[in-house]
C-alpha cells in the first residue's frame, strides 16, 4: 500500500510516460484494427462473390454448403474455448475496465479476428466497430502488462486502445476519444483525455496512410436543413426514439430465445449461418455489414421496397447477433436508421413538396438518432455521423433530432443497449470471471447534486474496503481529512483491493452520481 501511495505522489512525471506510452499503443491498436478493416472487406467480397456464383452456377452451389459447415465449426470452436471474443466486444471492454474480469489479450485478439473475419465472409448482419475496440484494448492490455506498473495505468492504456480501435474503425479520432468517456468511463479528467486523444489520433493516422483520407459515407450534401421543417425533426426523433426502445428489447428477446431454445453454440452458430446464408443467396442487397446498402438508398425506391429492406435487414441483424458470433452491432444499427430515415424522407418528401435534395440530409440524421436511442451516448452519435460525413453542416438538426431521440428512449425506460449486454454477460456466463490480487485506485467524479456534493467526508458512508486517498480540484491535489468538504467536479481517488473493486465501484457510484 506505501508502494502505491508514493506511486500516486509521483503520478505527474509518470503521467508524461503513460501519455507516450498511449501513442504505442495507438500505434499496434491502429495497425491491427486496419488489418482487420482490411481482412473484414476482402471477406466480405470473396463471400459475396461466392454466393452469386452459387446462384448461378450449381457446381459452386456443392462447394458452397462443406464451406460453410467448416465455417460453422471453427467459429463455434473459437466461441466456446475463447469465450470473450464472443459478440460485439464492447461490453467485454467495459466489463474489464469496471474490474469485473481479466481475460488473456492475444487469445481474444486472435480469435476475435478469425472469428470477425470468418462471420463476414459468411454474410452475418454485424459489424467491425465493436471487434474493431476490442482488439484496440487488447493492444492497450498487451502493452499496459509489459510497460506499465499500476493496475490503474494499465486500465487506462486499454482504453486508449479502444479509443483506438473505434477510431482506425471509422477514420472518426474524436468519436474514438468521446466513446470512451461518454459509454465506458461516463466521467472526464484530464489523464483519461490525453491518454485516448494521443492513441486516437496515432491510429487514424495509421489508418489514413493505409485507407486514404476520405470519409466513410460519401453523402452529397447540397442543401441545409432549413428551421422552418425542424418540426419534422422533432417527428423523426419521436420515431428513431421508439425504434431504439423496440430495437434494444427486441436484441435482448432474441438473445434469451436463441440461448434458451437452442443449447448447443454449434447448432446456434449453424443457425444463424444458414439464415444469413439465405439472404446473401435470395437478397444479397442487406446482406454483410450493410455499407453497400447506405451508398444505395435512393429516393426513388419507394416506401414499400424500403419497409422490406428495413424488415428483414432488422430481423437478419437480430439472427446473426443473437448467436453470439464475434461481431458488432454498431454499423447495422447504423444500417437501420439509415433505412428508417429513408422511409421517413419518401413519405415526407413528396407530401410536403420539399427539395429531394433533403434525402440524405434524412438519413444522416435518422442514423445520429438512432445510435444515441439504442447505445444513449448522444455526443459520440453527433460526432460520429460529422466525422463519417466529413461535413459540420448539419451540426445544430444533429443535435437536436438527438436530443429527442434520447429523451423518448429514456421516456420508454429503454436502458443502453451495452450496459445490458454488459449485464447478461455477467449473469450468463460465470467462468469468465479470473481471481483478482493486489491493490487498485478508482477514480470517482463528484457529480452536482449528488449525496456526496457538498459534504465533508466524515459524513459519507464510504465503502468499508476502501480508502480515499486523494481529492483533485482545479487541477490541484488535496489530502483528504475528515472535515474536507466534496464538491461537484471534484475527482475523489480511492485505494482498494482488487477482490473488492466491483462492489467498491458500485457504492462510491451511489454515493458519487446524481
Amino acid at each position: 500500500m506505501r508502494l502505491l501511495i508514493k506511486d500516486l505522489s509521483q503520478s505527474s512525471n509518470k503521467n508524461i510516460g503513460l501519455i507516450f506510452l498511449s501513442l504505442w499503443v495507438g500505434l499496434a491498436a491502429g495497425f491491427l484494427a486496419s488489418f482487420y478493416r482490411l481482412a473484414l472487406s476482402l471477406a466480405e467480397k470473396l463471400g459475396a462473390t461466392l454466393y452469386h456464383q452459387a446462384s448461378t452456377h450449381l457446381i459452386y452451389g456443392l462447394f458452397l454448403l462443406p464451406t460453410l459447415l467448416l465455417l460453422v465449426f471453427i467459429v463455434s470452436t473459437l466461441m466456446k474455448k475463447y469465450p470473450m471474443s464472443n459478440g460485439s466486444g464492447i461490453p467485454q471492454v467495459k466489463g474489464q475496465l469496471l474490474g469485473y474480469f481479466k481475460p488473456d489479450w492475444f487469445s481474444t485478439a486472435w480469435a476475435k479476428f478469425v472469428g470477425g473475419t470468418l462471420a463476414m465472409f459468411a454474410g452475418l448482419s454485424l459489424g467491425r466497430e465493436g471487434p474493431s475496440i476490442q482488439l484496440g484494448a487488447a493492444m492497450g492490455q498487451a502493452l499496459g502488462q509489459r510497460f506499465s506498473s499500476t493496475e490503474r495505468h494499465q486500465r487506462l492504456l486499454i482504453a486508449s486502445g479502444a479509443s483506438a480501435g473505434l477510431s482506425a474503425a471509422f477514420n472518426a479520432p474524436l468519436s474514438g476519444i468521446m466513446f470512451t468517456l461518454e459509454e465506458v468511463f461516463k466521467y472526464f479528467s484530464p489523464l483519461i483525455i490525453l491518454t485516448c486523444m494521443s492513441s486516437a489520433i496515432m491510429a487514424d493516422a495509421v489508418s489514413r496512410i493505409i485507407f486514404g483520407p476520405a470519409s466513410i459515407f460519401d453523402f452529397q450534401i447540397v442543401s441545409s436543413f432549413p428551421l422552418s421543417d425542424y418540426w419534422l425533426l422533432l417527428l423523426l426523433g419521436i420515431l428513431m426514439g421508439i425504434f431504439g426502445a423496440v430495437y434494444n428489447a427486441a436484441l435482448l428477446k432474441s438473445q434469451s430465445l436463441m440461448k434458451g431454445k437452442i443449447k448447443s453454440p454449434f447448432l446456434r452458430v449453424l443457425f444463424s449461418f444458414a439464415a444469413s446464408a439465405l439472404v446473401a443467396l435470395f437478397f444479397p442487397l442487406i446482406s454483410g455489414s450493410g455499407h453497400q446498402l447506405i451508398d444505395q438508398l435512393t429516393l426513388t425506391w419507394g416506401i414499400a421496397f424500403l419497409c422490406l429492406i428495413f424488415v428483414a435487414k432488422f430481423l437478419i441483424s437480430l439472427i446473426s447477433y443473437a448467436s453470439g458470433v464475434p461481431g458488432g452491432i454498431f454499423f447495422p444499427l447504423l444500417v437501420l436508421g439509415a433505412s428508417l430515415g429513408s422511409i421517413f424522407a419518401t413519405a415526407v418528401i413528396p407530401l410536403l413538396h420539399l427539395s429531394p435534395h433533403l434525402f440524405p440530409n434524412f438519413i444522416i440524421l435518422a442514423m445520429a438518432a438512432t445510435f444515441t436511442a439504442i447505445v444513449r451516448a448522444p455526443m459520440t452519435g453527433i460526432l460520429l455521423l460529422v466525422e463519417m460525413t466529413g461535413s459540420f453542416d448539419h451540426l445544430l438538426p444533429l443535435a437536436f433530432v438527438s436530443l429527442i431521440s434520447y429523451i423518448v428512449a429514456e421516456l420508454l425506460h429503454s436502458k443502453p443497449i451495452y450496459d445490458s449486454l454488459l449485464h447478461n454477460l455477467l449473469t450468463a456466463d460465470s467462468e469468465i470471471a479470473t481471481e483478482k490480487e493486489g491493490h487498485i485506485m478508482i477514480e470517482a467524479l463528484v457529480q452536482f447534486d449528488s449525496e456526496a456534493d457538498h459534504q465533508p467526508v466524515q459524513n459519507l458512508h464510504l465503502p468499508k474496503d476502501s480508502l480515499l486517498i486523494s481529492i483533485q480540484r482545479n487541477g490541484e491535489k488535496i489530502i483528504p481529512r475528515g472535515d474536507t468538504l466534496l464538491h461537484a467536479g471534484d475527482i475523489a481517488t480511492f485505494l482498494t483491493t482488487q477482490a473488492q473493486e466491483v462492489s467498491v465501484r458500485q457504492k462510491i457510484k451511489h454515493l458519487f452520481t446524481d
